[in-house]
């Protein structure tokens, strides 16, 4: 008979370590979840009113007229260095009394407001240049609407049509000369007074 010896015995078998990819990846849903909460919660809180974000940019409805949409459109400049501007923006939805009834429908809308126009890049907090005028700079667009008419500030037309289309209650805002780029304009803002 043997004696037993425990001396030379290999060592007893380890259980497997278990493998943290479970907790690791239930750590980065988390974080995920945390960090996409926050940025819908910055674009759901942008602004006053009304907010919706499209494309390359964000529109926030002005005070006057809480369903008015704006639609920028841009213009295709061929050279030596082909680039698409910023060329028009389209604004639709407007009130109906800014129409010409504001008896009828109690009020007059944005009828004798002056909108303001601004167009901001993905960061910064100063307007982009939308326009040259008399090589000059021009940053902000001013459209003032009455029931009959439409004007603007320099460096700015109404395109295409002679006033509000009232089949439609829109109209086009064209920049006579653009010069922002379509990748630049991150945001337009509509703010009435």
């Amino acid at each position: 008979m043997e004696i037993l010896q425990f001396e030379n015995a290999p060592a007893p078998r380890k259980a497997p370590k278990k493998s943290n990819l479970k907790s690791l990846a239930g750590l980065a849903t988390v974080a995920a979840v945390a960090v996409l909460g926050s940025t819908l919660a910055a674009n759901i809180s942008l602004g006053t009113g009304s907010t919706l974000e499209f494309g390359q940019g964000v529109q926030v409805t002005a005070a006057c007229d809480e369903s008015i949409t704006l639609t920028p459109k841009v213009n295709f400049v061929n050279g030596a260095s082909p680039v698409f501007m910023l060329s028009t923006i389209g604004f639709s939805n407007l009130d109906s009394r800014a129409l010409g009834s504001a008896a009828s429908n109690g009020g007059t809308g944005c009828a004798t407001r002056t909108l303001t126009l601004n167009a901001y890049g993905d960061t910064s907090a100063t307007p982009l240049q939308i326009a040259t005028v008399s090589s000059s700079a021009v940053s902000v667009a001013t459209v003032g609407i009455t029931t009959s008419a439409i004007t603007t500030s320099a460096g700015f037309v109404v395109a295409g049509l002679a006033g509000i289309n009232t089949a439609t209650s829109s109209f086009d805002l064209g920049i006579t000369q653009p010069s922002a780029t379509s990748g630049a304009v991150y945001k337009l803002t509509l703010q009435s007074n």
